[in-house]
């Protein structure tokens, strides 16, 4: 097919011109040349494939050179980066240096100042060592003078066979609820009152109130002997007459105090021994640790300034001391 075609077509001479060309080699040189030509249409799509290839090319030399510049980016930028890091490092160096020279600059004054505090603690530690001493002194005093003291109660007890009868015992045992009463109900009693008032002397304001206290439970003071407590002075000593708020604890306190105050004044009626409450100190009288209980900072040997809480004694002997409160000793 293709040597029919072909046959038919002499070739174009390369001017393009229309003069003839001569024929070479006859019709057989002829066959067989055009023989081996490819038609132009394969041509055309071997030029359209190897342009593809060009373009390909062209592109895969693009995206190798796209890669290039991106890898080189990124080691540019980390150098950068690592010289920014490497400055704010040299310069946080600088400044940690200054604060050491700084701080080392200010050792001199503090090693002084903590050399003095030294000494100080030094001498508070022996001054506080020889005051533990004397008051282990003063405690094993006052055991001793407590043991000579029972000893003595011991033979006066021994010398009235009534005192050691069963029935009379009870008044120690009563003895004992009413010091109690005394030295730890009525102190907590009174505090809201305290707290209220806020006075510039606690411990004397503290000893006035309780002294009232007891004169309301136990009889005023001209009057000797076991009444009946009067307890709505009780509740009116202890609210300021209501002005003083208590809450369920102190309301709790107050009706328990109460209610023991009135349980010793019956027991003490009962128990078949003349008993009594013994407010007479006379003011003004050395306050002597034999004869008296000192309140709270009060000083033996020191005017008696008032009975805080009364003595009590029970077939005429005295089973409690009278707690007093002395002139100048609510300092201590």
């Amino acid at each position: 097919m293709f040597f029919n075609r072909h046959k038919a077509e002499p070739p174009q001479d390369a001017g393009g011109g229309s003069g003839e060309r001569p024929s070479v080699g006859g019709p057989r040189l002829v066959e067989e040349e055009t023989a081996f030509l490819i038609p132009q249409s394969e041509w055309k799509q071997l030029a359209v494939r190897l342009d593809g290839l060009e373009a390909l090319e062209a592109r895969v030399r693009k995206l190798e050179a796209d890669a290039d510049a991106r890898w080189a980016a990124p080691r540019s930028r980390t150098r950068s980066e690592r010289g920014e890091w490497a400055d704010r490092v040299e310069r946080r160096m600088r400044g940690f240096d200054t604060r050491l020279r700084d701080t080392l600059a200010g050792i001199g004054p503090l090693g002084d100042r903590l050399t003095e505090l030294t000494v100080r603690h030094e001498h508070m530690g022996e001054r506080t060592l020889a005051l533990e001493s004397t008051v282990a002194d003063t405690r094993r005093l006052l055991d001793e003078l407590g043991e000579v003291l029972d000893l003595v109660r011991v033979a006066q007890v021994e010398e009235r066979t009534d005192l050691t009868r069963e029935d009379f015992l009870v008044h120690y045992d009563l003895a004992g609820r009413l010091k109690a009463l005394y030295t730890q109900r009525m102190p907590d009693l009174i505090q809201p009152r305290l707290t209220a008032e806020r006075p510039r002397d606690v411990v004397r304001r503290q000893a006035e109130l309780i002294r009232r206290l007891c004169l309301a439970l136990f009889g005023p003071e001209e009057h000797d002997g076991v009444g009946d407590p009067d307890l709505d002075e009780l509740a009116r000593i202890t609210t300021d007459a209501g002005r003083v708020g208590l809450d369920q604890q102190h309301q709790r306190l107050l009706e328990r105090v109460g209610a023991e105050a009135s349980n010793l004044s019956r027991a003490m009626n009962e128990s078949g021994y003349a008993s009594r409450f013994d407010f007479s100190v006379e003011p003004g009288i050395a306050a002597d640790p034999r004869e008296h209980a000192l309140w709270l900072s009060c000083e033996a040997g020191r005017p008696v300034a008032f009975v805080v809480c009364p003595g009590y004694r029970a077939a005429d002997r005295r089973l409690l001391e009278p707690f007093v409160f002395t002139e100048s000793g609510g300092e201590g």
